[in-house]
C-alpha cells in the first residue's frame, strides 16, 4: 500500500507456503518465515484500505484489552507501515505494550524493503499510524482486519488448510 495505500508487502499466510505465523507465533509447528505479499492496486487494494481504516478506527478496543487483558486474551500484535524512500512495508510487531502514548513491540517479520530494520528489533509506533491490530481471545481472532482480507480471498480448500493449522479461529464479523 505505497504510502499506506499503494503497493506494499505484508506478512500473512498463504497456501503451499510453510506454515507461517500470520500474527506472531499463531500457526502450529512453525518457525518458518511468514510469506511475503505484494498488494496490487485493485479491489484487493480497496479492501486493504478499508481494513486499515477500520483498524485505526477501533484501536481503542485493542488498547483497552492490552491494558487489562482478561483470561484467555493473548498474542497482542500491531502492524506498522515502515518506509524507506518510496518503499513501504507493513510489518507485524509482537510483544506489544503501551509505553506512554505509543505502542512498543518487536519486529516479527524479516524486513525485505527496509534495510535499517531488523527482525526482533524493538520499535515504537503511534496508534494513529498502525495498519492493523489483533489479539487472540479464547482461540478467536479479534481485530486482524488485514488478515481477514487475505483469508476471505482464499479458496474453500485453502481456508480448510488454514483452519486446520491455525491456533485460532476467524469468525465472520
Amino acid at each position: 500500500m505505497a504510502g499506506l495505500l499503494g503497493v506494499s508487502a505484508i506478512a500473512s499466510w498463504t497456501p503451499n507456503a510453510p506454515a507461517a505465523n500470520v500474527v506472531g507465533q499463531q500457526l502450529k509447528n512453525s518457525d518458518a518465515e511468514p510469506a511475503y505479499f505484494q498488494v496490487p492496486k485493485d479491489r484487493h487494494h480497496a479492501d486493504m484500505r478499508r481494513a486499515v481504516v477500520e483498524a485505526r478506527k477501533t484501536v481503542q478496543k485493542f488498547i483497552i484489552a492490552l491494558q487489562h487483558p482478561t483470561s484467555g486474551q493473548q498474542d497482542f500484535e500491531i502492524k506498522k507501515p515502515f518506509t524507506h524512500g518510496d518503499e513501504v512495508e507493513h510489518i507485524w510487531l509482537s510483544d506489544v505494550k503501551l509505553v506512554g502514548n505509543n505502542f512498543q513491540g518487536r519486529v516479527d517479520n524479516q524486513p525485505r524493503k527496509i534495510p535499517d530494520l531488523k527482525l526482533g528489533q524493538v520499535v515504537s509506533v503511534n496508534p494513529k499510524e498502525i495498519s492493523d491490530w489483533l489479539y487472540i481471545d479464547n482461540g478467536k481472532l479479534v481485530g486482524g482486519y488485514t488478515v481477514r482480507v487475505h483469508y476471505n480471498e482464499l479458496t474453500a480448500e485453502q481456508r480448510r488448510d488454514f483452519d486446520r493449522q491455525a491456533d485460532f479461529k476467524i469468525e465472520k464479523q
